[in-house]
């Protein structure tokens, strides 16, 4: 499914990684570093990688917290937003290939598994 939807991406000039950090910031816009690591699954210092290659392209901007003065938030440009608008229906084509004969009820759980399947991975980090 990655695979599938890396190769559509191309035509927008994204790889999959770069998509997670621009889906995560539509939906959840003025993230820190350390909440965008976790929504886009990508260790802090790769994240900073991409952001500065979403950065370069103007997809993405780096802002002062209005709340702390030594955070950074990151957030959609304009053309950033646009651009993931642009993607979304094809993601969304993706996932609706993705789960056909599925029902509603199945997908509905599937997802709560896959969240609490999400949350328990995070323990691993303690363990080393």
């Amino acid at each position: 499914m990655g695979n599938a939807f890396a190769k559509a991406l191309k035509p927008f000039g994204l790889n999959l990684s770069e998509w997670r950090v621009c889906a995560s910031l539509l939906y959840v816009p003025h993230q820190t570093l350390s909440e965008l690591s976790v929504h886009a699954t990508s260790d802090i210092s790769a994240l900073s990688r991409i952001i500065d290659r979403l950065e370069s392209q103007e997809l993405v901007k780096r802002e002062k917290s209005t709340t702390d003065g030594r955070s950074i938030r990151i957030a959609l440009t304009s053309k950033g937003d646009e651009l993931v608008l642009r993607i979304l229906p094809v993601a969304k084509q993706h996932e609706s290939v993705i789960l056909t004969a599925f029902t509603a009820s199945d997908v509905q759980v599937l997802r709560a598994m896959l969240l609490k399947l999400y949350e328990n991975a995070g323990a691993l980090d303690d363990l080393f």
